[in-house]
C-alpha cells in the first residue's frame, strides 16, 4: 500500500494547488485558464483516489472525469461505510471535461480563441463542479481516516 498511498499524496496534493490556481486565474480574469485548471485539479483528485484504491493502469491512463467517476461509482471493497457516494458526481464530471481541450487551444472552438470564448460564468460553473469533485475526493479520505495523507 505504500507506493499506491504515495502516489495519492503527490496527486492529491497537486489538485489542491490546481484548485487554488484555478480561482486565482478566474479573479484575474482568465476564465479560460481557470476552466482547465478546474477540470485539472478534478482530475488530480480522483486519480489520486484511484491510486489510493489500486485502480486498473487503464482507469489511470485516462482524462476522462466521466470514465474516473464511472471505474470509482462500481462497488469499492475499500470504500468506509460513510464515504460519498462517487456516481453523484457524475454530472460535474461531465460538465468539466468539456473544458479538456477547448479552454486551451484555439483549433478546439468554432472561431475564435479560448480567451475570447469564456467568461466569468464559465469559470464560476467549472470551480463549483471542481469543488464538488475535490470536496467528495476529500470527504472519502477522512472518512477512510486518512487525515494526514490531506495535509499539505
Amino acid at each position: 500500500m505504500a507506493d499506491r498511498r504515495t502516489e495519492a499524496v503527490r496527486w492529491y496534493r497537486q489538485a489542491s494547488f490546481d484548485l487554488k490556481a484555478a480561482r486565482w486565474n478566474r479573479e484575474g480574469g482568465f476564465h479560460d485558464t481557470a476552466c482547465f485548471l478546474a477540470q485539472q485539479a478534478a482530475e488530480k483528485s480522483l486519480k489520486s483516489l484511484l491510486y489510493y484504491l489500486g485502480a486498473r493502469r487503464t482507469a489511470l491512463l485516462t482524462h476522462s472525469l466521466a470514465e474516473m467517476v464511472q471505474e470509482l461509482a462500481a462497488p469499492m471493497s475499500e470504500a468506509p461505510p460513510d464515504a460519498p457516494v462517487m456516481a453523484t458526481l457524475a454530472g460535474h464530471a461531465r460538465a468539466l471535461d468539456l473544458h479538456y481541450v477547448p479552454s486551451r487551444y484555439p483549433n478546439g472552438l468554432p472561431g475564435g480563441y479560448p480567451h475570447e470564448f469564456y467568461g466569468p460564468d464559465l469559470s464560476e460553473k467549472a470551480i463549483e463542479a471542481a469543488d464538488r469533485i475535490v470536496g467528495a475526493v476529500t470527504s472519502w479520505y477522512r472518512a477512510a481516516g486518512e487525515t494526514a495523507l490531506l495535509e499539505p
